[in-house]
């Protein structure tokens, strides 16, 4: 399946931006839940950060790789604090190893309902990025000019016919999928039936599915899965 069809189709949007000191970052949008989302971005960060240089060349043009990941679901069970920052450090020193890799990872369903006089431009810009209603947009707006801007660009996209066709066609995309996922485990994963989860994960495996989610939805081991390919 097309790179770009299959993100929409398992709620990810995924955007690279290179600022102008050559920082790469990867900005995620993750709409559906994901247990290895951690693993995932390690992966894809890690082969950003090694495709930047090609065999012969100095380790010293190496440049920083960020990971920013917006999840609409809860990653990390432990804390109800809605932001965290990883970086590559020492376990009792906490110093730095390196600090050419690091991960933001915002978890949506944290964020508190009522913003505070004192919020800082995370929270604003998650509260910007959740958002659903005109008065969530506006109130978050004003307080920002940054993000007045990027109201007014959203708004005349939504205005564009062919834009809003593409972005109902992803949420049909996005909720098709997530009762794909709901009937795959009750049919298959909760009946503990082998039969049907092969089934399943041969179909998923035609569609394009990476193993990492076809083995959340199926419940079957990485083995099976890779004989199938």
């Amino acid at each position: 399946m097309y790179e770009g069809l299959r993100n929409a189709v398992l709620g990810i949007l995924d955007v690279r931006v290179l600022l102008n000191d050559d920082t790469e970052i990867d900005i995620e949008v993750q709409l559906s839940e994901l247990s290895v989302w951690a693993e995932r971005s390690l992966f894809y960060l890690s082969k950003m950060y090694a495709g930047q240089i090609n065999a012969g060349d100095s380790y010293n043009k190496f440049k920083k790789c960020v990971s920013i990941s917006i999840l609409d679901f809860k990653l990390f069970d432990e804390t109800e604090d809605f932001y965290s920052c990883f970086h590559i450090a020492e376990d009792n020193r906490h110093t730095l190893y390196t600090d050419k890799m690091e991960f933001h990872v915002l978890e949506l369903p944290k964020l508190p309902k009522k913003l505070k006089d004192d919020s800082d431009n995370i929270m604003l810009w998650a509260k910007f990025i959740n958002a659903e209603q005109k008065e969530e947009f506006d109130m978050v707006a004003i307080k920002d000019p940054y993000i007045e801007s990027a109201y007014k660009t959203l708004q005349v996209i939504s205005q564009d016919q062919q834009k809003r066709l593409e972005y109902e066609a992803r949420e049909k995309a996005i909720r098709d999928h997530n009762q794909f996922i709901l009937e795959a485990r009750r049919k298959g994963r909760a009946e503990g039936k082998t039969e049907e989860r092969l089934e399943i994960a041969k179909n998923l495996i035609k569609s394009g599915y990476p193993t990492e989610e076809i083995i959340q939805i199926t419940g079957l081991p990485e083995s099976q899965i890779d004989k199938l390919r």
